[in-house]
């Protein structure tokens, strides 16, 4: 009788950890997600890092817009996976956009409300900057 105790608290054991882990990678989305979200995450950043660079470029040439990107940029700008460089387009006099594409939407709820400005959907998104105002911050998703 005793054995059958054991064996039962033994299963339900078994039972609620299997339960706990399948419950982390439906909160997660798992290691797969996960790498996509990270790969966004970087494509977040240089989009933002690029963007201030243009900033500083538009003050130093007497407010006026880089008609590209220059091939370092072009070179260290670049999709995490494709290798391809972020897509730019001026719109003078200050206004440009700066083009990528995502591999997964941005998180649905905003854990402190940083998202907001960077919110994208799943494919290709363009971002539009005035060279005049300040780059919105790039959050960084910690889930």
């Amino acid at each position: 009788m005793r054995t059958s105790r054991d064996s039962l608290a033994a299963i339900l054991a078994t039972a609620a950890f299997v339960l706990v882990v399948i419950l982390g990678f439906w909160e997660t989305r798992g290691p797969s997600a996960q790498r996509l979200i990270r790969t966004d995450e970087r494509r977040i950043q240089n989009m933002s890092q690029l963007a201030k660079e243009i900033n500083n470029l538009y003050r130093q040439l007497d407010k006026q817009l880089p008609m590209g990107l220059s091939d370092a940029q072009k070179k260290h700008y670049t999709d995490p996976v494709t290798g391809k460089p972020l897509e730019y387009t001026p719109r003078p006099p200050s206004d440009y956009t700066l083009c990528t594409s995502f591999s997964a939407g941005s998180p649905k709820d905003e854990p402190n409300g940083t998202v907001g400005f960077w919110t994208h959907p799943t494919g290709p998104k363009c971002f539009e900057f005035n060279a005049t105002e300040q780059v919105p911050q790039a959050p960084y998703f910690y889930y």
